[in-house]
């Protein structure tokens, strides 16, 4: 009763404040303020209906984190998976999610990489992921303090996972501006195939950020075995005034698309260009898609992450969201190439478009946002804007986009609208990140 007691007052001095669970508004500045946020976030309801727990559900050993069983409620079984090295797999864990968290911590990077998904999570403003990122860490032997100096005091950390932190923020709050001297950057600390782990890491927890701050997933009551899980626990004063040095204060707007002529000028150079990453070699990356399909020539982006052992699940999870699906397969394609063209990933931007046009839509409606939207039905251009909205500035999305969308579309398909922007996401930034050559 007193932790209930506490939860509920944490909502009602915030909603004084002018807040309320899943409203977007701006980060909270600093740690006390965001873990007020993150406990109140218990109180928020789903914006896609979440209901309790079934018998079935609870007599099958399986996790109950809200996140999972939003997934599994409304997503098709294929698309199901977080495709992360070393966490991926915990899905099939037995015991739920304490049985997850036991195998995930045996990896020997679990703690550093999960730093990297709070800084992550912190950028994105994701408040759900955040939470579960606090206790992640704190399982992991961080104090409250160190996990309080991720977000203002970095030189506290070795060097190598400052420069992985510092990537982690700038391929998320500004994709399009992620170039040469970020990746040298990371490559002075990482070697190549550690660089293309963290990288794409980074990418898929983008996607996380997106399906759970977009879903508005409350934050769940208790997290492993613990009964209940506070958030809103006691700050040191020495950490209590800092302000955030992580918080997306600084996200920008993102440029028009660029006029046709030189978007064709982009893919002549992502044509010609050479990831300065040594890739794993096109015979050893053929060999591993052909455990999932044989005799076909892995394009760049499989080949880039077949030395990861999620790559064959990742080409059967990206096979499964172009061909299955309750929402309409066109607007999905539209969707990845939105996303493509905001986050400026040139290699994606063409691999969309070519399915697209493949599908029968008009090559002279993509040369703009605003002349897509003249193509598409009315109920569409609402999932189009919401795609963009939630590429650009994902910290902005409130329950009134979610509830336009529910207008228009069933739950399932305002699910897999906001599964494929977060999966589109990813790939952009993996791929621009790699800076892959264009196959074609």
């Amino acid at each position: 009763m007193k932790h209930k007691t506490v939860r509920l007052l944490a909502v009602v001095l915030l909603a004084g404040l002018g807040w309320s669970p899943g409203q977007a508004e701006d980060p909270a500045l600093t740690r006390p303020e965001m873990k007020a946020r993150l406990e109140a976030l218990k109180g928020r309801t789903s914006r896609i209906p979440l209901p309790p727990p079934t018998a079935e559900e609870l007599a099958s050993g399986k996790s109950l984190v809200n996140n999972g069983r939003l997934r599994s409620l409304y997503l098709p079984p294929s698309w199901n998976s977080w495709l992360i090295p070393g966490w991926g797999g915990s899905r099939n864990v037995r015991g739920g999610t304490a049985a997850a968290l036991s195998t995930l911590q045996q990896q020997p990077d679990y703690a550093f990489k999960t730093r990297v998904f709070w800084v992550v999570s912190r950028t994105n403003d994701c408040q759900y992921c955040l939470g579960h990122q606090e206790l992640k860490l704190k399982r992991a032997g961080m104090t409250d303090s160190q996990i309080a100096a991720l977000d203002v005091q970095w030189d506290l950390f070795p060097a190598a996972e400052q420069a992985a932190m510092r990537a982690a923020r700038k391929l998320t709050i500004a994709p399009h501006r992620f170039g040469k001297a970020e990746l040298q950057d990371l490559l002075g600390y990482f070697d190549d195939a550690r660089a293309i782990d963290l990288l794409y890491t980074i990418a898929r927890y983008n996607a996380v950020n997106r399906w759970t701050s977009a879903t508005g997933i409350p934050q769940d009551q208790q997290f492993g075995s613990e009964e209940n899980s506070e958030l809103d626990t006691p700050t040191a004063e020495e950490w209590s005034d800092r302000q955030s040095a992580v918080a997306p204060l600084d996200v920008e707007q993102r440029p028009d698309w660029e006029p046709q002529a030189v978007f064709e000028e982009r893919l002549q150079e992502a044509r010609r260009r050479q990831s300065p990453l040594a890739l794993p070699a096109i015979e050893t990356a053929t060999v591993v898609l052909a455990k999932d399909t044989p005799a076909v020539i892995p394009p760049q982006w499989f080949r880039a992450i077949s030395g990861l052992p999620v790559a064959v699940d990742a080409w059967a999870q990206r096979q499964a969201l172009l061909r299955e699906g309750r929402s309409p397969q066109q607007l999905r394609l539209l969707i990845s190439w939105i996303t493509a063209r905001e986050n400026r990933a040139w290699y994606a931007a063409a691999h969309a478009r070519v399915r697209l046009l493949a599908s029968g839509f008009p090559a002279e409606s993509l040369e703009s946002f605003d002349e897509l939207l003249q193509a598409v039905p009315a109920e569409q251009q609402i999932a189009l804007r919401f795609a963009r909205l939630l590429t650009s500035h994902p910290q902005q999305v409130a329950d009134a986009d979610v509830a336009a969308l529910r207008e228009h579309f069933s739950d399932h398909e305002v699910a897999e609208i906001i599964h494929v922007t977060a999966d589109a996401n990813a790939f952009d930034r993996l791929t621009e990140s790699l800076q892959l050559q264009l196959e074609f």
